[in-house]
């Protein structure tokens, strides 16, 4: 069997998670969401998907999401040994909390991903601890997107799950003779339990076939690891099980928004213009017989029957339309705000919704709460590779909302406003921390309207046209 083998369980969520790939990046002017019609050309494809722009509620979503997460700096206590491993975790210059950001947009997008603690290939004999640190020679943290864990095993140890097999896809730069050129291929580096211990091999393509090009035993002060050094991270939990991307069914809606602004965009670019028409008019062939359309001129038709006047569209299609992306939109609303309320407090009365602890379900509270159990799994495994006394780490994100202060009729406005671009991400953090309407340091409607000129905008041009 090849190393390239999937998961079973990988294969079914592909293709939902390249659906909310192209929904965050608004890339859905493809025959894959909007069908082609009947005997359309690709040039006419072309036009008819590019006309519309894509109203982004999912990424504006997502986005909003991630800021309430971190608006307030998550609580940690570390031992001061990670000081400075923290500042650039993954040696790639990315802070601790910067990962957790891009951890939880994982989350939040496609509902899983992976973290896994790796070694440098130098060895810390020979070099001063001052080296030590100045290099960098020193275990750090790698973020795997869910389409490069490709493949994973569970084994029963003493009657408990264990995680002995995990396969991660990796692109790299193949070096060429052409110091100009570009030769993006694949490997796999496989994480396994080898007769109890940890091995990490990579495997690489050579003439068609897999070759293991490297093999080492990871250890600690001459030990070797009973365990893989990699945390996976769902939405709800650390387990290897695939969970549905939160924002899935936001995306699907975004999607039929798109389609339905492409095919109002369609019947408007034909029928917006009236257009003139003539009966029984044959004139005689010559130059001076074709009608021409100015102020300037006149047409005289001499027969009686002949009827002239302009073609104007009539009828209820394009208004149907219009509501029906009216409904869309109100849609997208309430699915952004189902992701920060449970889902029983959404029907409930604000008194109500008051009297009970707040967000106790919510999807993004059971994110914030993955994101910070992951972290302190990974912190744990570094500690490890540290020789680090790490008893009681502490890393919690923020899940302090408020939600029980807030009309659920409020926070789908907030929402609707949000995925527009007309409220800026600031004001809903401030309604669901303080159950106000507006942040204290907003005193007029100026200040308003710059915080809103601060936002990105909320509509993704489409490039086909």
């Amino acid at each position: 069997m090849a190393v390239n083998n999937k998961h079973p369980e990988y294969l079914q969520n592909t293709k939902s998670w390249q659906t909310m790939r192209d929904v965050l990046a608004g890339e859905v002017a493809k025959e894959a969401y909007v069908p082609k019609l009947s005997d359309q050309t690709a040039e006419e494809y072309q036009a008819y998907v590019g006309r519309p722009e894509f109203y982004n509620a999912t990424g504006r979503t997502g986005n909003a999401l991630t800021g309430l997460l971190f608006a307030k700096p998550p609580r940690a206590e570390l031992p001061t040994a990670f000081n400075k491993i923290i500042q650039n975790v993954s040696l790639d210059d990315d802070t601790l909390e910067a990962l957790a950001k891009n951890i939880a947009d994982e989350c939040l997008a496609v509902g899983r991903c992976g973290v896994l603690v790796d070694l440098p290939s130098v060895e810390k004999a020979g070099f001063t601890q001052a080296e030590v640190e100045e290099q960098n020679i020193r275990a750090y943290a790698v973020l795997y997107k869910a389409e490069d864990i490709i493949n994973w095993k569970i084994t029963k140890v003493n009657g408990s799950n264990k995680t002995s097999l995990v396969v991660l896809a990796e692109t790299y730069d193949e070096p060429t003779n052409d110091e100009f050129e570009h030769k993006i291929k694949t490997r796999y580096r496989v994480l396994d339990l080898s007769e109890g211990y940890y091995r990490q091999r990579v495997f690489m393509e050579t003439h068609g076939k897999f070759e293991v090009v490297s093999e080492i035993y990871p250890s600690v002060n001459g030990k070797r690891l009973d365990y893989l050094p990699f945390t996976f991270l769902n939405v709800t939990d650390l387990k290897t099980r695939i969970e549905k991307p939160p924002l899935l069914d936001l995306a699907k809606v975004n999607i039929s928004h798109f389609k339905s602004e492409v095919d109002l965009e369609h019947g408007t670019h034909y029928t917006a213009l009236p257009t003139p028409y003539v009966t029984g008019y044959q004139g005689d062939g010559g130059e001076d017989s074709k009608l021409k359309l100015g102020s300037t001129v006149v047409w005289t038709v001499s027969n009686p029957q002949a009827k002239v006047g302009f073609l104007e569209f009539s009828g209820a299609g394009l208004s149907t339309l219009e509501t029906r992306i009216a409904v869309k939109e109100k849609r997208m609303a309430i699915l952004g705000a189902r992701l920060l309320m449970d889902e029983k407090k959404t029907a409930e009365a604000t008194e109500t919704l008051q009297m009970r602890k707040s967000g106790e379900n919510a999807v993004l509270t059971s994110v914030a709460n993955t994101v910070s159990a992951g972290v302190v799994s990974f912190l744990k495994d570094i500690a490890v590779f540290e020789n680090i006394t790490a008893d009681k780490l502490i890393y919690e994100v923020n899940t302090d909302y408020n939600l029980a202060m807030v009309d659920p009729q409020i926070l789908e406005k907030l929402i609707t406003g949000i995925q527009s671009g007309i409220i800026p991400n600031k004001v809903l953090y401030d309604v669901l921390l303080k159950g106000e309407l507006m942040p204290d340091e907003i005193s007029n409607y100026e200040e308003y309207l710059a915080l809103i000129d601060e936002q990105e905008p909320s509509i993704v041009p489409n490039e086909i046209i």
